[in-house]
């Protein structure tokens, strides 16, 4: 698995970093997101296979003056799973539904 390069980018720019599932397709998403974690040096990657828990999580440690830049599925609209298997998704729905939930709170 070649996914240890892809953490270098975020840590070098990033604060804080979660890392999620992202079409793991007949993948282990655990397994994907160690091989990323692998390539995060200077920082711990917080590890939450659930996307929208990530989303969530990603949301609430950001403070004033934060961005927040969730990756991945761009404008995909399914999360892909093992045996053919798809999810109805759509990143931007669910930031905005977890982000009025904190709002609410």
């Amino acid at each position: 698995m070649e996914a240890a390069g892809d953490g270098k980018i975020a840590d070098t720019y990033c604060d804080e970093i979660i890392l999620t599932d992202d079409d793991s397709y007949d993948e282990n998403p655990k397994e994907i997101a160690r091989a990323i974690a692998e390539g995060i040096k200077n920082k711990t990657p917080t590890i939450l296979i659930d996307r929208r828990e990530a989303i969530r999580e990603g949301l609430k440690c950001a403070k004033t003056g934060d961005a927040v830049i969730i990756t991945g599925k761009g404008t995909d609209p399914f999360l892909m799973g093992p045996n053919g298997t798809k999810q109805p998704w759509d990143d931007a729905t669910v930031t905005k539904e977890e982000l009025q939930k904190l709002l609410d709170s």
